[in-house]
C-alpha cells in the first residue's frame, strides 16, 4: 500500500550538506507518521547459555540452517516470481562504496545516498543499478553536476551518464534516494521490530535483498574493493555495520557513526542495524596480532555476550590456526543481537540472535568460507554452508568427548539419509528451498567435506583447504565447485571426479552389506558389497572401514571399497567375535549389515574360496615348510591353464588367483612344494 507523508511536518539531516533542515523524511519524527509496521517474529532457536556444554549439536545446527533457509527463501521467493534476481549492467566494476544512511528504528523508512566509484570494463554511457521500485530517486550526481536516469519498473535504474565511457576509465556516481522499503512477510531484508519495547531495525540481504534498501550491484559478480558507512539515527539509538568504527558524534539530538572497511565484499554481506546497543569492547590474541572484538548487545542480553566471550576467542583462533589467518585481520571481527532466530554472518560483523556456541561457531567460519571467498553461484552454496557444518563439527571434536562428536555425527547422518536422493550441487536455483535446504546443502555439503578428509588424510585435506583461501584467483572473491576440486586433486595427487560425480553431482549414499568368516587361526576373511538409494550413482567407491572385537582385542581396518562383491582376506592377530561396519561415522551411509558366513571350505593346510569361483580365488596355505612353491591350474584333458613359481614361500601365506578368462567347467589345481607330496583340488567355474 501508498502511504503519503506530510512533508511539511518532520525533519531530517540533509546528506547533501549535513545540515538539518525541513524535509519529507518521516523517521525522526513518528508522532507525525502515518504508518508504523511492527514486525513480530517467532525464534527458531531456543537461546542456549553459551559456557555451557554442547549437548545438541545437531539440532541447533538444524534450526541455524532452518532459520537462514527460511530468512533467504521468504525473501528469494518474491524475487523469483518476477523471475528477476538482478538486473544490474556488467559493463562497470564496483571499486568503492561511500554510503549514507538516516534512519530511525521505530519507523520503517530510510533515506540516503550511494556514492559508487568503479570503472568501466566495456564502453557506454548507461549503466544500471538494482533498486526496488518502491524507493525514489531523489537524484543523481555525476562529476560536477546531476544528471538523468530511468526507473523502467523492473527494480531498477538506468543512469544516463550523458557521456561515453571507454573501458578502463575510473569515475563515480552518486544516488540520493529515500522511501520504505518492501515488505516480504515474516522478514523482510529491512525489519523494523522491538526488544524489551524498544525499536530495533536491521537489515539481512542473502541472496537478493540488498536493492530492497539500498541501489546496488545484487548478484554474485562484483565485489566491492573497499567501503565507507555512516548512520544517522535519533540520539538514544546506536548503529553497528560493517568494519571499524570510525567516529560517533552527537549533533542537534541526532547520533552519527562512521565506518571503514578496506577489504572486498559482497552486497549481500552489507548490513546495519539500531538501537539502544551496549557496547561491549574485547580482543582476541591471533598468532602475533592482538584484534579488537566489538560486541553489540541488547542491554537485558549483555551478560549472554560476555559470557560468550571465551567462546569466541577459542572459535577465532581454532579457525585462524586450522586454516589461514583470520581474513579481516587488519580491522575486527564482532557479534550484533538482531530479532531473528539464528545469525546471518555479515563481514566482520555476524548478527545474532543468541550466543549459543554452535551458533557463534557457524557464522565465524563464515569470514573464511563465504565471506572471503563466496560461491560464485547458488548452485554452489555448499562451499559456504557445508563448510561452516564442517568447522562446528572441528569445534566439537577438538573441545568435547568423542562421545558428543560421534553422537552428532550419527545425527547428521541419520538426517542425510532420511531421504533417498538429493544432489549437494544446486540443479535448480528457481526453488529457494533447494538452495538453502538444511539436509543437502548444510549437511551433505559438510559431509563431503568430512568424507574428503576421511579420503585423503588430515595433512592433504586441510593443506588443500588452505591453498584454496590462499589462491590468489580466489582470495576476496568468488570460487565454484570446480575450484575447490583442483586444490584437493592437487594436493593428494589423484583425481576425485569420480568422488565429485558420485558425492556432489550425485545423488543417494550407499548401503553396505558384510560378510565375514574366519579361516583357520586368525585369518578372516570379508565379502563387501553395496546398494545405492538413488540410480544416478551406481557405486561409491569409498575406504570403508570395518572394526573387528573380542573380549580381549579391538582393532579397524580400511578396505578400498572398488567393487560389489569384493573379497579381502587377512590376518588380524585374534578371532573376533563381532564385526561393524563403519564405526566412527566416516562415511554417509544407512540401513548397513553384516552377517558371519561359514565361507571357507574347510580346515586344514590348504584352503581354496570362493568355489565356485568367478573372476578370482584365493588359496591359503598354512603351517607347511618353507621353500619353492609352484602352483598350477589344469584343466579336465589335462592341458596347462596357468602357473607361478614362488621362490620365498614362508610357510604360511595367501595367493590370490585370476579366474575371469577361464571357461565355465572344472579345473584342477596342483601345489607343489619341493619334495613334498602333491595337493590337488578341484576348481569349479
Amino acid at each position: 500500500m501508498a502511504v503519503k507523508i506530510n512533508e511539511s511536518l518532520v525533519r531530517y539531516v540533509d546528506l547533501h550538506n549535513s545540515s538539518i533542515i525541513n524535509k519529507a523524511c518521516p523517521f525522526f519524527n513518528t508522532q507525525y507518521m502515518p504508518l508504523k509496521v511492527i514486525l513480530t517474529i517467532s525464534f527458531l532457536i531456543t537461546s542456549i547459555a553459551c559456557f555451557s556444554q554442547v549437548k545438541d549439536a545437531f539440532r541447533e545446527g538444524q534450526d541455524i540452517a532452518n532459520m537462514e533457509a527460511k530468512a533467504a527463501g521468504l525473501k528469494q521467493e518474491a524475487l523469483m516470481a518476477a523471475s528477476n534476481f538482478s538486473k544490474a549492467s556488467i559493463n562497470f566494476d564496483i571499486n568503492y562504496l561511500d554510503c549514507k544512511w538516516n534512519v530511525d528504528p521505530g519507523v520503517r523508512y530510510i533515506q540516503g545516498s550511494v556514492k559508487t566509484g568503479f570503472t568501466i570494463t566495456e564502453r557506454t554511457n548507461l549503466i544500471i543499478f538494482d533498486l526496488a521500485d518502491e524507493l525514489k530517486v531523489d537524484s543523481i550526481r555525476f562529476r560536477t553536476g546531476k544528471i538523468s536516469h530511468y526507473r523502467p519498473f523492473d527494480n531498477s535504474v538506468i543512469v544516463n551518464l550523458g557521456v561515453f565511457l571507454d573501458k578502463g576509465n575510473k569515475d563515480a556516481i552518486e544516488i540520493f534516494y529515500h522511501g520504505i522499503p518492501p515488505v516480504t512477510a515474516p522478514i523482510s531484508s529491512f525489519t523494523t521490530s522491538a526488544h524489551a519495547g524498544v525499536p530495533v531495525l536491521w537489515t539481512l540481504s542473502e541472496p537478493y535483498g540488498g536493492r530492497d534498501w539500498w541501489p546496488c550491484k545484487n548478484g554474485l559478480n562484483d565485489k566491492a574493493d573497499s567501503l565507507d558507512i555512516a548512520i544517522t539515527t535519533p540520539e538514544r539509538y546506536t548503529s553497528s555495520t560493517n568494519g571499524m568504527l570510525q567516529s560517533d558524534v552527537v549533533l542537534g539530538g541526532f547520533r552519527t557513526t562512521r565506518w571503514k572497511h578496506r577489504y572486498p565484499i559482497a552486497t549481500y554481506l552489507v548490513a546495519f542495524a539500531a538501537t539502544n546497543y551496549r557496547v561491549i569492547q574485547d580482543q582476541v590474541k591471533l598468532g602475533n596480532t592482538t584484534m579488537p572484538i566489538m560486541e553489540h548487545a541488547y542491554p537485558e542480553k549483555a551478560n549472554d555476550f560476555l559470557n560468550a566471550a571465551s567462546i569466541t576467542k577459542r572459535t577465532l583462533q581454532l579457525l585462524h590456526n586450522t586454516f589461514t589467518p583470520y581474513p579481516f585481520i587488519k580491522e575486527r571481527y564482532g557479534h550484533t543481537q538482531f530479532g531473528f532466530g539464528g545469525g546471518m554472518e555479515h563481514q566482520t560483523n555476524s548478527f545474532m540472535q543468541n550466543m549459543s556456541e554452535t551458533l557463534i561457531v557457524h557464522e565465524a567460519a563464515h569470514q573464511w568460507f563465504g565471506n572471503k571467498i563466496t560461491c560464485g553461484s547458488w548452485r554452489d552454496i555448499w562451499l559456504n554452508e557445508g563448510y561452516a557444518i564442517f568447522c562446528t563439527n572441528l569445534n566439537i571434536e577438538k573441545n568435547y568427548p568423542e562421545a558428543t562428536l560421534l553422537n552428532t555425527y550419527r545425527s547428521q547422518i541419520n538426517f542425510i539419509a532420511s531421504r533417498p536422493n538429493g544432489s549437494v550441487y544446486v540443479d535448480d536455483t528457481t526453488s529457494v528451498s533447494r538452495i538453502f535446504d538444511s539436509r543437502l546443502t548444510y549437511n551433505k555439503g559438510g559431509w563431503v567435506l568430512q568424507m574428503l578428509r576421511w579420503k585423503l588424510g588430515d595433512s592433504a585435506f586441510f593443506r588443500a583447504t588452505r591453498n584454496y583461501l590462499n589462491d590468489p584467483a580466489l582470495a576476496y572473491g568468488y570460487a565454484r565447485t570446480t575450484d575447490i576440486k583442483k586444490h584437493f586433486e592437487k594436493v593428494a595427487a589423484t583425481d576425485l571426479t569420480e568422488f565429485f560425480n558420485d558425492w556432489v553431482y550425485g545423488q543417494g549414499f550407499p548401503s553396505y552389506k558384510l560378510q565375514w568368516a574366519t579361516g583357520g587361526g586368525s585369518w578372516i576373511q570379508t565379502t563387501l558389497s553395496q546398494t545405492t538409494s538413488d540410480t544416478s550413482v551406481k557405486f561409491f567407491e569409498m575406504p570403508v572401514p570395518i572394526r573387528f572385537k573380542n573380549t580381549f582385542y579391538d582393532t579397524t581396518l580400511v578396505l578400498n571399497h572398488t567393487k560389489n562383491g569384493q573379497v579381502d582376506f587377512f590376518k588380524i592377530g585374534f578371532v573376533p567375535d563381532s564385526v561393524f561396519i563403519d564405526p566412527k561415522f566416516k562415511i554417509v551411509s544407512a540401513n548397513n549389515t553384516v552377517t558371519k558366513a561359514e565361507i571357507f571350505p574347510g580346515s586344514g593346510n590348504v584352503v581354496v574360496f570362493p568355489n565356485p569361483v568367478q573372476d578370482e580365488f584365493s588359496v591359503l596355505l598354512k603351517n607347511m615348510t618353507e621353500g619353492v612353491l609352484h602352483l598350477s591350474l589344469y584343466n579336465t584333458s589335462g592341458q596347462l591353464v596357468w602357473r607361478q613359481r614362488f621362490g620365498n614361500f614362508n610357510g604360511s601365506d595367501l595367493f590370490i588367483i585370476p579366474s575371469s578368462n577361464l571357461a565355465p567347467g572344472n579345473y584342477w589345481l596342483r601345489i607343489n612344494k619341493d619334495e613334498d607330496p602333491e595337493i590337488i583340488r578341484r576348481i569349479i567355474k
